[in-house]
């Protein structure tokens, strides 16, 4: 095995020889017993390793951040929630709304012979402009 060789199976395999294929792991400790400099570059690649294993891994999840969790579930956020003179507003405004939409209707229809169909149709959102719509 040569260092490059080494050093693509490091990058493969990791810095943990017993995890290579038998065939690898065995070029590899011969390699490591007659090359200073590929030793060096496994603890090398072992330090790279453990430096990116701890940015990686997450802090411990102790007995302090329980209790927070378990605080913050006992005392829910209070929500908000309309008050009912709300709700009564809503539906008077809806109620007028439809009762408005029928005056409407009914005006447009009692006065259909003085005004074109068109123009009732257009009023009521059923006309055709042109295929425009």
């Amino acid at each position: 095995m040569t260092r490059e060789e080494f050093g693509e199976a490091l990058l493969r395999f990791g810095v943990k020889l017993e995890r290579w294929p038998q065939v690898e792991r065995s070029a590899a400790e011969r390699l490591l017993a007659s090359d200073p400099l590929a030793a060096k570059m496994l603890a090398d690649f072992t330090a790279f390793e453990r430096t990116i294993s701890d940015a990686v891994e997450p802090p411990p999840f102790g007995a302090a951040e329980i209790g927070k969790v378990i605080a913050a579930l006992d005392h829910p956020k209070e929500s908000w929630w309309p008050a009912p003179r709300f709700w009564i507003a809503s539906a008077g405004v809806t109620a007028l709304s439809f009762a408005a939409g029928f005056v409407l209707i009914l005006a447009m229809t009692e006065a259909s012979h003085d005004v074109p169909t068109e123009i009732i149709g257009l009023a009521m959102g059923q006309a055709d402009i042109g295929g425009l719509l």
